[in-house]
């Protein structure tokens, strides 16, 4: 006798889901549409989806005559179009923050609030230093590890999704909780950044082909209120997580990438230390809630399955 298996992700789903309903309304919801601006942003997620039913159509496509491939074809897409959904539902949560009726809900901008924090403990918002520092060449560099958050988070998923399907979706199940998290913080503080706030604090400007081509595609498709905490950070600090238990080999490579992407939230002027601290945080909660919630789901299963069934 089948039945269908709910997950933890499934329940966090609907749970964030009917959040957003509640705050902003079934009709705001409805609003968000994969635009020239934004449409990008899912196709680095949908890439190795794509990839993955690909090597399932190829695998199969070469089967003995008679076998039946296409049921086979079909349950296993089906399986991994259910596997990789937390990385879908994190972009829709994070995507609900580009809607209008955010102003309304969060009116006033806590920027000052967030500078002062940042002067309280460093002195200045660390922006401010990075402006001495300010080079073409650095700039450049510095966008191209900001653009790291896209690919980093796919590319560590694929690494793990055949190797251990457990350490998957704890992997997955963290950055829908970081993206849960940080929907919160964008919520109760909506900041908009220091470069935007405060452009009186810096002396030089940003600039350059591929900080002009690169941050303005970014930017279109970027919540404008999502300075606290900075998912950058958390995301990033996500994935260094998890190259570490994948071995020394990933780590090591991915170590300098998400440092590079740590600092280029702060040179780039998107963020206050403070946001970055707030990742760093969001991470690690993130991930201990997955780890949690997944434990309460198989306690959960194997009582189920110990029970006497029903009649």
């Amino acid at each position: 006798m089948s039945r269908i298996e709910i997950r933890a992700e499934d329940v966090l789903t609907v749970g964030a889901a009917a959040g957003l309903l509640l705050v902003l309304g079934a009709k705001s919801i409805r609003s968000i549409q994969l635009t020239q601006q934004n449409y990008w942003d899912f196709a680095f997620i949908l890439l190795p989806i794509a990839l993955l039913v690909l090597a399932a159509s190829i695998r199969y496509a070469f089967r003995p005559v008679g076998v039946p491939a296409v049921q086979d074809v079909t349950a296993e897409t089906g399986s991994i179009l259910r596997d990789w959904s937390p990385f879908l539902v994190f972009l829709m949560l994070y995507e609900s923050f580009g809607l209008s009726t955010w102003k309304a809900v969060s009116a006033v901008d806590k920027d000052a609030l967030l500078l002062r924090w940042d002067t309280a403990l460093f002195g200045t918002t660390p922006a401010v230093i990075f402006d001495s520092w300010i080079r073409g060449w650095l700039t450049q560099v510095m966008v191209a590890a900001y653009f790291l958050h896209l690919i980093l988070p796919p590319v560590m998923g694929l690494l793990w999704y055949r190797r251990n399907l457990i350490i998957f979706r704890q992997f997955l199940l963290s950055i829908l909780m970081a993206g849960i998290i940080g929907s919160l913080g964008y919520a109760f503080v909506p900041a908009i950044g220091p470069g935007i706030a405060f452009p009186s604090l810096f002396q030089h400007s940003l600039s350059g082909a591929m900080y002009q081509n690169i941050t303005g595609l970014m930017d279109a498709a970027r919540a404008q209120r999502d300075a606290f905490p900075s998912l950058h950070v958390g995301i990033s600090s996500i994935v260094l997580w998890y190259a570490w238990r994948r071995g020394r080999t990933a780590f090591a490579l991915a170590l300098p990438l998400v440092i590079a992407n740590w600092i280029s939230t702060l040179y780039l002027r998107y963020h206050y230390m403070v946001d970055v601290l707030a990742g760093w945080l969001t991470a690690a909660l993130a991930i201990a809630l997955a780890i949690l919630i997944l434990r309460l789901e198989k306690s959960i299963r194997m009582r189920f399955s110990a029970s006497p069934a029903a009649g």
